[in-house]
């Protein structure tokens, strides 16, 4: 923040806490408290003129002196300082005018500095303000006080040297000024270290040599010693620091290196890189700036093109560009100092190449810092043979990777997988190799830029070729050995490697790879990409390899796995197209071919399940049947019960409901979890829960719409505990049709829907999207119109992905709603609603949609045929067995009749129709009716 030129030395103080600008320190009740750097900033400008407001843009202004922010940065710093000072009473929001601290404060003179010692060698330069690093500082002095000796380690450009620098600043005052700084990687030889260090110091030169020296020069006084960049002499730095420690006792020393120096009386202090959004977050301005990496970059940027302000639109790109760099603060530094050149775009697609090792740093670095390659080079020059040998190949994995993948991949002919985990854990003591603990699942990885460098020296050697060779089959391995059993497990390990997966495919098809690893691995992952939802991924490997390899080449067993599998991924993401359904067709025929009855049977559910969808019922009971008559002979109880399930389904939808009724109960009897966890593992796709949904519907058409809800909750439940996406979908938007079939409660119907919808859109499944978005359309619409786009929009998506069993009575329902709202529904769309209806088999809602037609018409005054609707809507419901319609209907015909008789003849059939639910007297149509023939 911009110094106002008064105050600073003040000491403020309000309620519990005590503010001292000087050493931007806050206390409460004496203890200090956490607060960022901006919230300080903040806070002393507030302090400054308490009792007054401050503007926004005077805000923004003095604490962001350099850059250009928006509010809600501005925001989201007095949110964190109202945190930090526990009551919001402090500080007040004038609305439209800005801040104002509004508690009543005292101001102290500063405690008078204490005659500071001229150094034996002044500091270098305080860095600009660290951003991120509050924390950090704050437990580092603490270490170093109690301690005296810390060394902070972390990968080269994560900014040691600017921490132990700012340090140093700050706790000059605690050393009178008796501090030192001395650059270690200056030093070319260790023979050197003890002279140059000595010199530092202000020691003349010893002939004995200069250790002796030093220590009895450091015996009489109390000083902090830094000694920065020590990785390229460890061994002789930790000798001699260990002296200084063990035979001083006043001294203090701050070291900095990319290793521990494994000195006695060390404290290792692992420095992080700066807190960079993760996927998906980041996504506005505001919300990018609450990671201090964003924020560091946005600073740099600014000081490198004045005018720069992040913006929502490069908010994500910046999140992107952070989170490739890791946080480090050089590699942010440099990838913002492109800024005055680049746009942000032009940046980050730069970064994804070679050139971004080599963007040039400040002319005034060190030489190690003048480049991510010159960084990266200093480290990688350090390294024994073999451990530049393991950097190297751990270059091809693609992210985390665990310890027995490390040993595998690096091991060979010339070295152990002893030995490879003995220098693995050297690269992780060097912070070239990140260690992540998780339990039992601990984890290694290499810093993005780090891997790109280790990938380019792996080019140079010639070893790529080998190496990713190495790890294809490594990958193929670990896909076999834990898909064998072919259980959750599993393929939650699978799942683990997938980016590998691809990584290996791609080398397998290059013109360097190998084609024959390349198709075992896309037959082997298959199941893992359905499994874990990434259906887009999914279609993009499997069709990867098909078109690089082509069929001639490839096995028909092989091939056709890798068929159905892209099939199923396109089905669920596209809907179910023609073209789907004949790519399902060419697999039946290869299967056929090949005598493979698994395979028949699995082509025979999806083109059943396109047929189901179209809605063309009768070709779907056909499959089934041919379901049913193939797995006869077969003694698995679990296929069985899959030809039920399909039986089942394609007679409810046909409103044969009392024989559907009785394959639901068989397949959900008899249905085994290895046969459901087959068809998982292939589809993504557990059948009990469609089963279970529709079953509930039928539970509703047939009169029990308290079981309903109870077989439909059942369903949502189970769903839930599945790791896929589908079954959710289904499960949750079949309860919602119940509810909204109910009358219940809409915004206990919305909360489902919008749960279904968002998952949908996670996973890309378009047909569920539009299924979801009609429904909550229509529920709605049910208390005005203001679903009507949603409705439109659903039916849209659906009709795209061919999934139209809902359109009949979804088209008719809302053309219904409209009509009772007072819309005059014009002639054509009426005809084109009669056609639909005409030109359809009876199906599960043919009596509701001759219902909706009937009191669209009658609402148009066609009284004579909405009543030859309503009774055709009676018998279809009658013959169906469909009570919930029967009632509906009958309600409708009594509402309207016009003359005595037939109303109580109506009437009668109402109470006759109530007298047949055992259940349901809180639904809205038992409701109805038994208010009509109340008053009545």
């Amino acid at each position: 923040m911009t110094d106002t030129g008064t105050g600073n030395n003040e000491v403020i103080s309000f309620g519990p806490f005590r503010v001292d600008r000087a050493r931007r320190l806050v206390e409460q009740d004496g203890a200090p408290i956490q607060l960022g750097s901006r919230a300080f900033d903040i806070l002393a400008l507030l302090l400054e003129q308490a009792g007054q407001v401050v503007g926004k843009e005077e805000l923004l202004r003095k604490v962001w002196p350099n850059s250009f922010v928006e509010e809600g940065s501005l925001r989201f710093h007095i949110t964190a300082l109202r945190k930090a000072l526990g009551e919001a009473r402090y500080v007040t929001n004038i609305a439209g005018q800005g801040y104002s601290f509004v508690a009543p404060v005292s101001r102290l003179p500063a405690e008078p500095s204490p005659k500071v010692k001229s150094p034996a060698r002044p500091l270098p330069p305080r860095p600009h303000r660290l951003l991120g690093r509050d924390q950090v500082l704050r437990t580092l002095a603490q270490q170093i006080l109690e301690h005296r000796f810390v060394t902070v380690v972390g990968p080269g450009g994560v900014g040691k040297t600017s921490v132990a620098l700012t340090l140093a600043h700050d706790l000059a005052l605690q050393f009178d000024g008796d501090t030192c700084f001395f650059d270690v990687g200056s030093v070319f030889n260790p023979e050197l270290l003890a002279g140059g260090l000595a010199s530092a110091l202000g020691i003349p030169k010893q002939p004995a040599g200069a250790a002796p020296s030093i220590v009895t020069f450091l015996q009489r006084r109390r000083m902090l010693l830094v000694l920065d960049g020590c990785e390229s002499e460890v061994d002789a730095v930790a000798v001699l620091a260990e002296q200084m420690f063990r035979e001083t006792s006043h001294i203090h020393l701050l070291v900095t290196s990319r290793e521990a120096l494994r000195a006695d009386g060390e404290h290792v202090h692992r420095l992080l890189p700066l807190d960079c959004p993760g996927a998906g977050a980041g996504q506005s301005a505001a919300d990018a700036l609450s990671f201090a990496a964003v924020e560091f970059f946005v600073e740099r940027a600014a000081s490198s093109l004045h005018s720069f302000v992040l913006t929502d639109e490069d908010a994500p790109l910046v999140s992107a560009i952070c989170r490739k760099l890791d946080g480090l603060a050089l590699a942010i530094e440099l990838a913002a100092g492109r800024i005055g050149t680049y746009d942000v775009r032009e940046v980050a697609r730069q970064l994804e190449s070679e050139f971004a090792l080599s963007w040039p740093a400040r002319r005034t670095a060190v030489p190690r810092h003048q480049t991510l390659s010159a960084t990266l080079e200093w480290s990688y020059n350090l390294l024994s043979a073999r451990e530049q040998a393991v950097f190297r190949r751990l270059s091809v994995f693609a992210g985390s990777f665990t310890l027995e993948m490390a040993s595998a991949l690096a091991a060979n002919e010339e070295l152990s997988q002893a030995e490879a985990t003995q220098l693995l854990g050297s690269l992780v003591s060097k912070s070239l190799v990140q260690f992540n603990r998780g339990g039992a699942r601990s984890s290694y990885r290499l810093l993005d830029m780090t891997r790109s460098y280790a990938r380019d020296k792996l080019r140079e050697t010639g070893e790529m070729v080998r190496t990713a060779d190495r790890h294809a089959r490594l990958i193929l391995r670990l896909l076999a050995d834990a898909g064998a059993n072919k259980n959750e497990n599993g393929l939650r390990r699978c799942r683990d490697i997938l980016d590998d997966v691809g990584v290996a495919i791609e080398w397998s098809v290059s013109p360097e790879g190998n084609f024959e690893t390349g198709a075992a691995l896309a037959e082997a992952s298959a199941p893992v990409w359905l499994w874990a939802g990434l259906l887009v991924e999914c279609r993009f490997w499997m069709k990867r390899v098909l078109d690089a390899i082509g069929s001639p080449k490839l096995d028909a067993s092989c091939e056709l796995s890798i068929r159905a599998a892209l099939a199923s991924a396109e089905t669920f993401t596209d809907g179910f197209t023609e073209a789907s359904f004949n790519s399902w067709l060419d697999c039946f025929e290869i299967a056929k071919s090949l005598g493979n009855i698994e395979h028949q049977l699995t082509c025979l559910v999806v083109l059943w399940a396109h047929r189901i969808r179209a809605p063309h019922y009768s070709d779907a009971l056909s499959l089934a049947l041919q379901v049913e008559a193939l797995t006869a002979p077969i003694p698995d109880q679990g296929i069985h019960a899959m030809a039920d399930w399909m039986v089942g389904i394609s007679r409810h939808h046909l409103g044969e409901l009392t024989t559907a009724r009785a394959h639901f109960d068989r397949s959900l009897a008899g249905d085994t979890l290895q046969a459901r966890q087959a068809m998982l593992i292939q589809f993504g796709y557990d059948r009990r829960i469609p089963t279970l949904g529709v079953l509930s519907n039928l539970h509703w058409l047939e009169g029990r719409p308290d079981q309903a809800l109870r077989v439909g909750a059942q369903a949502v439940s189970e769903a839930r505990d599945l790791a896929y996406p589908v079954p959710l979908c289904e499960a949750l938007t079949w309860q919602a049709l119940n509810l909204h079939l109910r009358g219940d409660d809409p915004g206990e119907i919305d909360v489902l829907l919008d749960e279904a919808i968002a998952h949908a859109r996670r996973h890309f499944i378009e047909s569920y999207t539009g299924l979801g978005l009609a429904l909550k359309g229509l529920n709605g619409c049910r208390t005005g119109l203001a679903g009507s786009n949603l409705v439109t929009e659903g039916l849209g998506l659906l009709s795209k992905s061919n999934y139209e069993v809902f359109h009949p009575l979804f088209l008719t329902e809302f053309a219904r709603l409209r009509a009772q709202s007072g819309a005059d529904l014009d002639d054509q769309e009426v005809s084109a609603l009669i056609k639909l209806e005409s030109d359809l088999h009876e199906n599960w809602s043919s009596a509701e949609v001759k219902r909706n037609l009937g009191e669209i018409l009658f609402s148009k005054g066609d009284k004579d045929q909405a009543a030859q609707l309503f009774a055709d809507a009676a018998d279809c419901a009658e013959r169906q067995g469909a009570i919930a319609w029967a009632l509906r209907t009958t309600l409708s015909r009594a509402r309207l009749a016009d003359d005595e008789n037939s109303r109580h003849k109506l009437k009668t059939q109402l109470e006759g129709l109530l007298g047949r639910f055992t259940e349901g007297e809180e639904t809205a149509d038992f409701q109805g009716a038994r208010l009509f023939l109340t008053a009545s």
